[in-house]
């Protein structure tokens, strides 16, 4: 039974996880670059998770690379906002999980705030991974990482860099 819901506890966190990634992307792209709300859209509650862009009637996921930069490119031509779009969600993920971790562990529960860390620290892993082999393989960028790339080898290195700076070093919080 403990066993079951420590598992159950798991899947919830790391879940819960990429929906605060997702919603990262959807706030930047609401509030920064001002897409309205009928035309960017959360997909799948499970995974793969993404936000789609409205090109007529249909949601554009972001591995169709060409497509969605074109319909990015209608709420945001001259791309001033793009890096803070795809940035967002690897943004509001530390700026809202890593707070609520700490909290979580000046609580009294240290066990739940290293879960929440470590469950944002490798989901994030995980999709950096999953980019750049579905980058590799489709010779096209696939992801948040790959996509920054393209636009400046910097911008993905400093930001996973900053990411596990700022989640790591919450860990002196935590344990």
């Amino acid at each position: 039974m403990v066993d079951a819901l420590l598992v159950g506890g798991v899947v919830l966190t790391v879940w819960a996880v990429g929906l605060v990634h997702q919603l990262g992307h959807y706030f930047a792209g609401r509030r920064i670059v001002g897409i309205p709300a009928a035309e960017l859209t959360l997909v799948s509650p499970l995974v793969p998770r993404y936000v789609a862009l409205r090109d007529d009637d249909e949601g554009v996921p972001p591995t169709e690379f060409e497509r969605y930069r074109d319909v990015y490119a209608r709420h945001d031509p001259e791309f001033e906002h793009l890096e803070r779009f795809v940035a967002g969600g690897e943004i509001v993920q530390t700026f809202l999980l890593v707070p609520a971790a700490i909290a979580i562990a000046l609580n009294g529960f240290e066990v739940v705030a290293a879960l929440v860390l470590v469950a944002s620290i490798g989901a994030t892993l995980v999709a950096v991974g999953y980019d750049a082999v579905l980058t590799h393989l489709s010779e096209t960028p696939s992801g948040d990482y790959s996509a920054l790339w393209v636009v400046s080898r910097r911008i993905p290195v400093l930001l996973l860099v900053g990411f596990l700076f700022v989640h790591l070093g919450a860990f002196y919080f935590v344990a």
